[in-house]
């Protein structure tokens, strides 16, 4: 992703990004310094039955007292599931794009894009990458 111009969210899928990605939150984010805010990683199990996720502690650009706290999950032994979970989100948020993409030239599955209120507390959302579908939770 080309993070110099990139700056707009949209619909999937997007040449921004070239292989497969996952849009758990698309959108200006920003980690604000002497915050604790950190994308965090980790790998949990054991193979084959491996979980990897990703933890995001970040806030909007312009508005650090906006917090935004979700995972994004992936799992060896089910490799066509992502998983995103949002432990808390700003109310009002409006403009980020969800979803999964294969490629700039798809396909992918959007769950949302700059709608109002499209996730909020303890949201889940699970993709089929294979299927081309999502589950909300």
């Amino acid at each position: 992703m080309d993070c110099t111009n990139a700056y707009s969210n949209g619909n999937l899928p997007t040449t921004n990004v070239g292989g497969p990605t996952a849009f758990a939150f698309w959108d200006d984010l920003i980690i604000y310094g002497s915050t604790g805010q950190m994308v965090y990683y980790s790998t949990t199990g054991t193979a084959p039955n491996r979980i990897t996720g990703f933890e995001y502690y970040t806030s909007p650009v312009s508005t650090p007292a906006q917090y935004y706290h979700f995972q994004i999950l992936f799992y060896e032994n089910l490799p066509n599931i992502v998983k995103y979970v949002y432990f808390e989100i700003y109310a009002g948020s409006s403009s980020a794009t969800i979803g999964v993409q294969q490629s700039s030239s798809g396909p992918s599955t959007t769950y949302s894009v700059n709608q109002a209120y499209a996730v909020s507390y303890n949201t889940t959302l699970i993709f089929d990458t294979n299927a081309g579908t999502y589950t909300r939770l």
